[in-house]
């Protein structure tokens, strides 16, 4: 979970969820006027909004990962994935119909991404393979 390579597409994927986010078509405009959600009124709020979101996943991925073997680290990973998954399929469900489906195909896209985007980081973890030490005494 440390390299580079698991922060790369985060930044990358970030950064275009944060563009989707902060662009919904009219009505969807008039929503976030109306219910005044300011973290994803403009796009520099939503990137600071979506990279508050994701550094706190990933910080609870690295805490988690460093102390796997223990059983609470465990199940709160365990927690953390199923919580993900759970906000994905509420996002996805609540997007799907309704008022919420005519606020714009990438305000839509850019609502899914973000609870996939925690479902990578805590499933990266859960599929990781541990590191375990050579014993070069042969």
């Amino acid at each position: 979970m440390f390299r580079i390579k698991n922060l790369l597409p985060l930044l990358i994927l970030g950064v275009t969820d944060a563009y989707l986010i902060s662009h919904p078509n009219l009505l969807g405009k008039l929503g976030i006027f109306v219910f005044k959600y300011s973290m994803i009124k403009n796009f520099p709020s939503a990137l600071i909004t979506v990279f508050i979101t994701l550094g706190i996943c990933y910080g609870i991925a690295v805490l988690l990962e460093l102390n796997r073997e223990q059983k609470w680290a465990k199940l709160a990973l365990s927690l953390c994935t199923a919580l993900a998954l759970f906000i994905l399929a509420q996002v996805i469900f609540k997007f799907s119909g309704g008022t919420y489906a005519h606020t714009g195909k990438s305000f839509v896209w850019g609502m899914i991404l973000l609870p996939s985007l925690m479902l990578y980081i805590f499933g990266s973890v859960w599929f990781s393979v541990p590191k375990t030490k050579i014993d070069q005494s042969i």
